[in-house]
C-alpha cells in the first residue's frame, strides 16, 4: 500500500480508541490484496498482511496464514501453492484466532496445453 494509503487508513482510525483488541494490541489487520487471484496448478502467490493497532501504527507480532481447502496450500508466512483445479480460500490470523480476517478466494486452473485425464 502506498505511503498515502496508509495515511487514509490512519485517518479513518481516529477516534476508534472503543474497539477491542487482541492480547498483544491488534485491532485490525490490513490485507494486501493480490491483483491476480488466478492460478495454474503448481504456480505460487505470495501474499502479506500487516497487523495494526487501533492508532493504524504497525504492531509487530506474526501473522499466520491457513487453508480449508485441499485446493491449494499456504504456509505460515502466506506462501500460497496451487494444488488442483477449483477454488480455494485462504486467511489471515493472529493468535489463536484472537483476530481473522475475510477469506480471500484463489481461483486455480488447469496450465494451458496440460493434458486432461479421464
Amino acid at each position: 500500500m502506498s505511503r498515502a494509503g496508509w495515511g487514509a487508513l490512519a485517518a479513518l482510525l481516529v477516534g476508534c480508541a472503543s474497539l477491542p483488541t487482541t492480547s498483544e494490541g491488534v485491532a485490525f489487520l490490513q490485507i494486501e490484496q493480490p491483483l491476480n487471484r488466478t492460478l495454474d496448478v503448481g504456480a505460487t502467490l505470495q501474499l502479506r498482511a500487516l497487523a495494526l493497532d487501533k492508532s493504524g501504527n504497525p504492531v509487530a507480532v506474526p501473522v499466520i496464514w491457513r487453508t480449508p481447502d485441499a485446493t491449494i496450500s499456504v504456509d505460515a508466512s502466506g506462501l500460497v501453492t496451487a494444488l488442483a483445479p477449483d477454488s480455494g480460500r485462504v486467511q489471515a490470523v493472529i493468535g489463536d484466532d484472537e483476530l481473522v480476517s475475510d477469506f480471500i478466494t484463489i481461483l486455480v486452473h488447469e496450465p494451458a496445453g496440460a493434458l486432461r485425464r479421464p
